[in-house]
């Protein structure tokens, strides 16, 4: 255990405390149990192959963690140190024996506003009655359950971590042995966004194979601390959050009666610069929306079948010539053009602005040689 009530009968954290107080204490039989009151001793720390931890001279008490392995033990300390930097206002504690629901949590957090977090860290294997009865206790006593996977479960296909994740959509795994902290997240995505990142110019998530029947199991890998909290206890990541947006973004792109300025823009926000966006792929729109239909009209030059095109068409595209030969000159060539319009989606109405910068770009190709 991480925890021991102290001489004033207050709880006292092992990794919290000066080792040679903790000594000082264990000799004098000061250390107690919180659950079983008996006395306990320091074990382990620095120099020690184990994790410095209390444990009872002599058998267990019903509430005893004394078997656990120094994974679990470490990912105790790791995640409670992440929830003191996010939430500094809350109240944090360690292995905090609940009345309702007649359990331990690994960690606990009660909130400003009196919301009750649960945090269990499941290093060992679970059976699904089990979790559904943990999760269904601590929900019944408003306390909101949040589970974290041990990362040496990561490649196991156990029922109760497809249950977690149908609960909440997602997982966590924790690698709390290296420095610092490695997490993965899991979650599941079905065939058809799979085929929506496809067309697109998203850059797909790793996978791993299926959730069950939930789809496929998309994988982020990262650190803890690029990870945090959100209501209910969601899990928020920067690569995932920008990743739901982008397809929200293009969901709603595949299905637009025509191309809108301000979505083309906060789509390409995640993969473009400001400048380029601004001196490059908006000026090339505005002339697109002004008239769609120039290039069909020009077609290389040749106009339409027995008609030549007009004195007016060629000027705008020589106008456009003109303008691709300033664009070069502020880092802008007609190769680095093309690229930019690669990240245009393939959907919807936005595929006939692709294919328009396309044809322009070759058109500027073809006077250049």
């Amino acid at each position: 255990m991480l925890v021991a009530y102290g001489p004033d009968g207050h709880p006292v954290i092992a990794e919290e405390t000066p080792l040679e107080q903790l000594q000082q204490w264990s000799h004098e039989r000061a250390l107690h149990c919180p659950n079983c009151r008996s006395v306990v001793h320091v074990r382990g720390g620095p120099g020690k192959r184990a994790q410095l931890h209390f444990a009872h001279q002599k058998g267990e008490c019903a509430w005893s963690t004394e078997s656990e392995s120094v994974r679990h033990m470490r990912g105790k300390i790791v995640l409670a140190q992440w929830l003191r930097q996010q939430f500094p206002q809350a109240t944090v504690t360690l292995e905090e024996r609940l009345p309702e629901p007649n359990r331990i949590a690994d960690i606990f957090v009660v909130h400003a506003d009196g919301q009750r977090w649960a945090v269990e860290f499941q290093c060992a294997p679970l059976e699904l009655n089990e979790w559904q009865h943990r999760h269904t206790t601590y929900r019944n006593a408003q306390i909101i359950d949040i589970w974290i996977i041990g990362d040496n479960r990561r490649e196991k296909q156990e029922v109760f971590i497809e249950a977690v994740i149908a609960a909440v959509h997602e997982v966590m795994f924790l690698d709390p042995l290296v420095t610092p902290p490695r997490v993965w997240l899991r979650w599941p995505v079905t065939r058809d966004t799979m085929r929506e990142w496809q067309r697109s110019t998203i850059q797909m998530p790793l996978l791993e194979g299926w959730v069950g029947h939930l789809g496929y199991g998309a994988l982020l890998i990262g650190r803890l601390y690029e990870v945090q909290l959100g209501e209910g206890g969601k899990l928020i990541h920067p690569a995932l959050s920008a990743l739901e947006e982008r397809t929200k973004l293009l969901r709603a792109m595949s299905t637009a009666p025509s191309v809108d300025e301000a979505m083309l823009v906060a789509y390409l926000r995640h993969s473009l610069d400001e400048k380029a966006i601004r001196l490059v792929l908006l000026p090339l729109l505005r002339a697109y929306l002004r008239d769609p239909d120039l290039l069909q009209r020009y077609n290389y030059g040749r106009g339409r079948l027995g008609q030549s095109p007009s004195e007016a068409d060629q000027r705008r595209v020589q106008l456009a010539h003109n303008w691709f030969t300033r664009l070069a000159q502020q880092g802008f060539s007609l190769a680095r053009v093309q690229e930019l319009a690669k990240e245009i989606p393939f959907a919807g109405p936005y595929a006939a602005f692709a294919e328009y910068i396309q044809m322009l770009t070759a058109i500027g190709q073809k006077r250049t040689r």
